[in-house]
C-alpha cells in the first residue's frame, strides 16, 4: 500500500474543470461519504462544491489553509485540513482529518494529521484545536471540565485525540428542529417575546446587511468572540468592521445560499443589540442557525427569543418544511433554554479539543 499526501488548491472559479478543481471535488467527495456513512446514509449534511469554493475564495487574504487528498494507490482515501486566521490568534490552528471507512486503521489518518501538525508548527503554530462529532456508545465516559456534557471514552476518535496529546475543553450540543411542527408555537413564543421586550425595535431581512446596520451588526459579531462561552480553549479578540461583515455575506451569498437575518435594536440609542442568522444550504430543505448573540448589557429581555422566533417564522414563510441546525456549547444554558422551548432536539455532541505546545 502507498500512501501519497497531495495539496488541493481553490480555483479560481467554481465552474472550471482544471486539476485543481478535479482535486478539490475528491477532496469535498471524501468529505461527504463519510458524513454520509456516519450519518447512517443520510446525506443531507453534505457540503456542496460550490458552498465550499466561495468560503475558501473570500477567506484567502484572513486565513491560511492547508487542504489535503491522501491517496492510496492512487485513489483518494481520506482528507485533511488545517487552518489559522492572519488577523487574530495567529498561534492557534484548527485542524481534522477523515478517512472513507475502507481505508481506515492503515496509518492514513496518522499520515495525514502529522504532516498537517509539521506544516503549521513551521508557521509558528501552538496551539491545535479539533472540532470532533461524537455519538452515543456504551462503556466509559470522558467529561468535558466544564461540567456539562460527555464523550465516549473508548471510540477510536477519542483515543487517536488523546493519542497526540489533546485535551477536551468543551462539548457541543448539535441540534434539530423540524419547521413543519414547530411553526404553529413559533406566534406564541414571539407575541411573549415581545411582552418582555419593551424598549427595542425588531427588524428582518434577506441577504446582506443593509448599510446602515452594518457598523452595528459588525460590533455584535465582534463580540461574538468574547461574549460566547469558550472554555479553555485559547482564542483571542476579533476585530469586525462593516467591510470584514461584508466580505462574509458576500462569500455565503456568492456560494449559492440564502442569508436570513433578525435584529433586535434598542429604540432609545438605535444601537444594534441582539441578532441571529439562518443560512440555507445546498440542500434547499437544511438550513442552518448560524451566530445568535444579545449585548450583555441588555439581557433579560427575551431579546434571544424574540429574534430567533422572528426569523424561524421568516423561515416558516419561505420554506415551511425546512430542517434547521445549530451547534451551542452545552454550558450555555440560556441559550440552550430558548432552543429547546422552540422545539430543537439534540442529535449529537461534538468535543472541542486542544493541543498546548510549548512555543
Amino acid at each position: 500500500m502507498t500512501v501519497e499526501i497531495v495539496d488541493v488548491p481553490v480555483p479560481e472559479r467554481w465552474d472550471d474543470d482544471s486539476e485543481g478543481a478535479r482535486l478539490l471535488r475528491a477532496w469535498i467527495d471524501v468529505r461527504n461519504r463519510v458524513s454520509e456513512h456516519e450519518w447512517g446514509g443520510d446525506t443531507s449534511h453534505a457540503l456542496s462544491y460550490r458552498e465550499a469554493w466561495s468560503q475558501w475564495r473570500a477567506a484567502v487574504a484572513e486565513r491560511e489553509t492547508i487542504r489535503t487528498l491522501a491517496l492510496v494507490d492512487g485513489e483518494p482515501a481520506g482528507r485533511g485540513l488545517a487552518e489559522r486566521s492572519l488577523l487574530e490568534a495567529q498561534t492557534v490552528a484548527e485542524i481534522d482529518a477523515l478517512v472513507l471507512p475502507q481505508h481506515r486503521r492503515r496509518g492514513v489518518a496518522r499520515a495525514l494529521v502529522d504532516q498537517l501538525l509539521g506544516r503549521m508548527r513551521a508557521q509558528g503554530v501552538t496551539t491545535f484545536q479539533a472540532w470532533v462529532d461524537h455519538r452515543p456508545a456504551p462503556g466509559p465516559r470522558l467529561a468535558a471540565p466544564t461540567g456539562f456534557g460527555e464523550v465516549p471514552a473508548g471510540s477510536p476518535e477519542v483515543r487517536m485525540l488523546l493519542a497526540y496529546g489533546f485535551a477536551i475543553e468543551q462539548i457541543e450540543r448539535m441540534s434539530e428542529l423540524h419547521l413543519a411542527t414547530a411553526g404553529p408555537a413559533l406566534a406564541e413564543h414571539l407575541a411573549e417575546a415581545e411582552r418582555h421586550a419593551v424598549g427595542y425595535r425588531l427588524e428582518t431581512w434577506t441577504g446582506a446587511t443593509p448599510p446602515e446596520h452594518r457598523d452595528g451588526l459588525a460590533a455584535l459579531q465582534a463580540r461574538m468572540s468574547t461574549d460566547a462561552p469558550a472554555a479553555g480553549l485559547d482564542h483571542e479578540a476579533e476585530a469586525w468592521d462593516a467591510a470584514r461583515l461584508l466580505r462574509y455575506e458576500e462569500s455565503e451569498l456568492q456560494g449559492g445560499r440564502t442569508m436570513l437575518w433578525a435584529t433586535a435594536f434598542d429604540e432609545t440609542t438605535a444601537a444594534a443589540v441582539a441578532f441571529t442568522t439562518l443560512v440555507s444550504s445546498d440542500n434547499p430543505r437544511v438550513w442552518y442557525q448560524h451566530n445568535t448573540l444579545v449585548h450583555g448589557e441588555h439581557r433579560g429581555h427575551r431579546l434571544g427569543m424574540l429574534v430567533k422566533a422572528a426569523n424561524l417564522r421568516a423561515l416558516l414563510a419561505l420554506e415551511p418544511d425546512a430542517i434547521v441546525r445549530t451547534w451551542n456549547a452545552e454550558e450555555n444554558r440560556p441559550m440552550l433554554r430558548v432552543n429547546e422551548a422552540l422545539g430543537f432536539a439534540a442529535i449529537c455532541s461534538a468535543g472541542a479539543w486542544q493541543l498546548q505546545e510549548t512555543p
